[in-house]
Parts: structure tokens; C-alpha cells; sequence
């Protein structure tokens, strides 16, 4: 006789597909064998070991190429080095700015083309666009470097035009949107971090790997390994990652909504301008995305000229060799990226589960017909968001999910990288910067606590823009702590205390903290603006 319960029988209410678990093997043929997001995290690492492959070579190329073009009209009679003279090195140095100048500016247009692209054929084909158009601008600079003198390096300057359409910048936003549309609302803060942790990951393994193959292979062989690598990284992605809708396929919350996104090509910068929303029945104004747009353009501000801080000290200051200062910026990198990938998300699961158990009695809210799977993929794996999750972006007050922790972690990330770069001011070996280079990576968690930050202040269709404005922010900053700690750094040297400079960093990350110690969660959602 059978020991089995027999089956209740089927009522007007019983569902017609069962909600229960059912212990079976048999193999799940709609069940990917990869999940989609570790494809994004291994397709980004990827992208990072190979954007930075030829990043140290192209340095030493311009020094070459200018080289050649000064001993055109000149001639060498001495034993040593015939390119170690301060013209040289100076011409090298301004074509190198006028480099690292297009190459920003063009970067900070593709971030623009990058979230049109993502919101037009979604972030799978605006991805492995930027590797298409980055293998043209390599396969240029061999071209160039084939030419040589002031030609070769006219040219190198002119292929960085191609970052108007690809670029790592471009990359990276495409990750940040696949992890936006993919993640669990309680998972994203966390994964941003991961995906920023695999980008330093294969940039540190890029920068060893491409010097390595400079000294035993040439000059040109980081460049043709490059170039094979960015049209492997093309057809790569596009087998190989997920799909995901593009956002004006989704239903926003008013068609309003979707007709700004429609018309407006800077939508991205508006999401962080005040806004006007409901309160107690009246009309107010909320600045708490303008107060995170600051904070985020502060901080970044303030510690993205460390690395290059470190380096210049320890050249200026400790005699350091640029074998030295390599080690010293990959060390850096490494930490980083083990911090950010295994560190940073159990920092924020451990955080969350403290602030959540006083929100745990709330009955969840009911799921709704937008509360749907953004793509056919993402109802096919259970790890990513079949179980019947509730978007916290829809509801920012919802404090269960721990977004409130995710703001704290952001304010006192800045106020202890602040703390610890004031601390290299009084740097007086050169292994206090090694130091220095192996604990500040500790205190890295702010650009990715952003993010998620930002996200659960906007609605789902805003995502890919609030996503957008957040890296178009960090690339202005970029581009202002290179102007401004440049000249503050000259002037330092000028009196005999280059390293006063990272306490000047130290003061614009305190800027940053107080910025963000006003950022409160509305209470309401924003009202639709004409």
C-alpha cells in the first residue's frame, strides 16, 4: 500500500499552476548554465584587463615618437639614455595632455550617447558597441606608431575621437544598467560594488600582463594583443550577455514621464536639479538628488587625484623609479578590487540585516502588473528576479530592504577616506606610501553606495538616466581634480611640501560629508512636473 498523501481536490480557488516546490533532478531547460549577472561581472573584468592593456605602453610611445621627431633636426653624441633631455620629456608631456583633453571630453559625450543607447536597444547593444569602436581607435594607434615623429603622434591624438562612440566610460555605465535592470532591489547596492571591484580587478591584471608583453614581445604587441582582445570582447558580448529590454519598452508611471525622455537628450543632468512633490498637501521643494549630486561630485573630487598624488610624491619626493610607482598603483588597484568584490557587499548585507529587523512586521506590499520581470531572461533565473520580490525604487521609504543603511555607509565611507588621506600628509619614507596605497582602497565603498543611493530615490524608468548623471558627475569631477590638485600639488612642490597636497584632499572629502549629512528619504514620492 502506497504511503503517499493523497492530493487535495481542486476547488474554484485552487491556481492553476502550483506555487510549490517539488523535489525533482530533472534538469531546468529554460534555466541558463551561467547566471546573467555573473556573464556581466566576468564580461566587465574582461573589459577592464583590456582597456587597460596598452595604457602604460601608450606613454612611453609618445616619449618615443617625440623622440624621433626632435632628432630629426638633431644629433646625439652622448652614452646615455638619448631621449632622457627636459625637452623631450616636456614635448612628451603637453601631447600627452592634449591626449588625456579629447580623450575626457570625448568620454563625457559618449556618456550621454551611451544612456540614449541603453534606453534605445537597451544595455546589451550599447555594451559591446563601445568594444567595436574602441578596436578601430587601437588598431589606429598602430598605424600611428608605424608612422612615428609628430605625424604618429597627430595621429594617436586624433584616434581619441573615437571615445565619442566607445569608451570605458561607455562600458562601465552599460554594467552599472545591466546590474540596475537585473539585481534584486536589496542586491544592488552590493553588486555595484562587485562590478566595480572586477573593473579593478582586470585593470590591474591588464596593466602587469600589457608591460609584460612590452618588454618581452615590442613595442607594437600590447597594441595587436589589444586589438584581438577588443574584437573578441565584440563578438563576445554579443553571444554571450544578457538581454535586457531597453527602457522605453517598460510602462513608466505616466506617459508624461515618457514623453520628457522622449524629447530630452539631457535628461540625465535634470534628475539631480530640485524637484516639487507632496507634502502634508502642499507643494514643496525637495533637494535631497541635488545634496547626493553634490556629494558624489565632492567626493570624487577629493580622492580621485590620490593615486596620481601618490605617485608624483613618490617620484618628487622618494625617488621612486616607475617600476616602483607600477607596483605601488597596481598594490592599489588589487586592494581595491578585493575590497569592493568580497568586503564592500558584506559590509552592506551585515549593515542591512542590523537596520531591518525593527521594519520586519510590515506586511509587504501587493505585487503589481509593473512589478514584472524586465525580461523574458530574467523570469527564466530564480537567483535574479523570478521570486516575487517588490522593487524598493517604487517605495524609497521602505526601510526593510536596508536602503537607509546604504545612506550611512555613503556618509561615513568619505568622512573615513577623508581621515585616512589627511593621515599620508605626514608620509616621511617612501613605504609610508606603499601604506598608504594598501589601507586607502579600504575606504573606497562611496562611489558604488551612490549608486545605489540614487536608485532608490528615482522611479524605474528613471534608472538608466539617474545612472548616467551619476558617471557623467564623477567625470566632470575627474576632470576638475586634475586642474585643480594639479596646480595645487605645483605649488606645493614650489615650496618644499608636496605632500600637504592629500591633506587639501582631505578637506574636500569633509565637504562631501557634510553635503551628505542632509540627505534625508522623502516621505513621498515626487510630483509630475509640466
Amino acid at each position: 500500500m502506497s504511503s503517499r498523501i493523497p492530493s487535495p481536490k481542486p476547488t474554484e480557488s485552487t491556481p492553476l499552476i502550483s506555487t510549490q516546490h517539488t523535489n525533482t533532478t530533472t534538469h531546468d531547460p529554460h534555466k541558463p548554465l551561467i547566471p546573467p549577472l555573473s556573464r556581466v561581472l566576468f564580461t566587465s573584468w574582461l573589459l577592464g584587463l583590456t582597456f587597460a592593456f596598452t595604457q602604460t605602453s601608450l606613454v612611453y610611445a609618445f616619449r618615443v615618437m617625440t623622440c624621433e621627431e626632435y632628432y630629426k633636426t638633431h644629433s646625439w653624441t652622448g652614452t646615455r639614455d638619448r631621449c632622457a633631455l627636459p625637452i623631450i620629456e616636456a614635448r612628451a608631456a603637453r601631447s600627452l595632455a592634449i591626449m588625456s583633453t579629447t580623450t575626457t571630453t570625448c568620454t563625457i559625450i559618449n556618456l550621454f550617447l551611451t544612456g540614449f543607447w541603453i534606453k534605445k536597444f537597451g544595455p546589451k547593444a550599447a555594451m559591446f558597441q563601445q568594444t567595436a569602436w574602441a578596436a578601430l581607435r587601437n588598431l589606429t594607434q598602430i598605424y600611428a606608431q608605424t608612422i612615428g615623429g609628430s605625424t604618429g603622434v597627430m595621429f594617436i591624438q586624433l584616434s581619441q575621437s573615437f571615445n565619442l562612440i566607445g569608451s570605458s566610460g561607455g562600458y562601465q555605465l552599460a554594467g552599472n544598467a545591466f546590474i540596475a535592470h537585473l539585481a534584486l532591489a536589496e542586491e544592488r547596492t552590493k553588486l555595484f560594488g562587485v562590478l566595480q571591484g572586477c573593473i579593478l580587478l582586470g585593470s590591474s591584471v591588464g596593466y602587469i600582463i600589457g608591460g609584460t608583453v612590452y618588454r618581452y614581445f615590442g613595442q607594437l604587441a600590447p597594441f595587436q594583443v589589444t586589438f584581438c582582445l577588443l574584437v573578441f570582447c565584440t563578438i563576445f558580448g554579443r553571444f554571450f550577455l544578457p538581454y535586457v529590454s531597453p527602457d522605453g519598452n517598460h510602462h513608466p508611471s505616466s506617459v508624461q514621464a515618457l514623453e520628457k525622455k522622449k524629447r530630452s537628450f539631457l535628461a540625465p543632468l535634470a534628475l539631480f536639479l530640485p524637484r516639487r512633490k507632496m507634502i502634508d498637501g502642499k507643494k514643496r521643494w525637495d533637494i535631497n538628488l541635488t545634496l547626493l549630486g553634490l556629494g558624489g561630485f565632492f567626493s570624487v573630487l577629493a580622492t580621485g587625484y590620490v593615486p596620481m598624488a601618490l605617485q608624483l610624491v613618490g617620484t618628487n619626493a622618494f625617488g621612486f623609479l616607475p617600476d616602483q610607482s607600477g607596483v605601488m598603483l597596481s598594490l592599489t588597484l588589487l586592494v581595491k578590487a578585493f575590497f569592493l568584490s568580497l568586503c564592500f557587499p558584506r559590509i552592506i548585507a551585515l549593515g542591512r540585516a542590523y537596520f531591518s529587523p525593527s521594519h520586519q512586521l510590515l506586511p509587504p506590499p501587493e505585487r503589481s502588473s509593473d512589478d514584472r520581470p524586465d525580461s523574458p531572461l530574467e523570469a527564466e533565473e530564480p537567483n535574479v528576479t523570478s521570486a516575487p520580490q517588490v522593487d524598493t525604487a517604487r517605495t524609497p521609504t521602505d526601510r526593510a530592504h536596508g536602503a537607509e543603511f546604504d545612506l550611512h555607509f555613503l556618509r561615513w565611507s568619505i568622512f573615513s577616506d577623508g581621515c585616512l588621506t589627511a593621515c599620508v600628509t605626514a608620509s616621511t619614507q617612501g613605504w609610508h606610501l606603499f601604506l598608504a596605497a594598501a589601507v586607502l582602497p579600504f575606504a573606497s565603498g562611496t562611489g558604488s553606495a551612490i549608486k545605489g543611493v540614487t536608485l532608490d530615490f528615482v522611479a524605474p524608468e528613471e534608472r538608466s538616466d539617474a545612472l548616467g548623471a551619476i558617471a557623467l558627475i564623477e567625470k566632470l569631477a575627474t576632470v576638475s581634480t586634475i586642474g585643480v590638485f594639479g596646480t595645487i600639488f605645483g605649488a606645493l612642490s614650489e615650496v618644499g611640501r608636496p605632500t600637504l597636497v592629500f591633506a587639501a584632499n582631505a578637506a574636500v572629502a569633509m565637504i562631501a560629508f557634510l553635503l551628505l549629512m542632509f540627505v534625508r528619504f522623502p516621505k513621498e514620492t515626487p510630483i509630475a512636473l509640466a
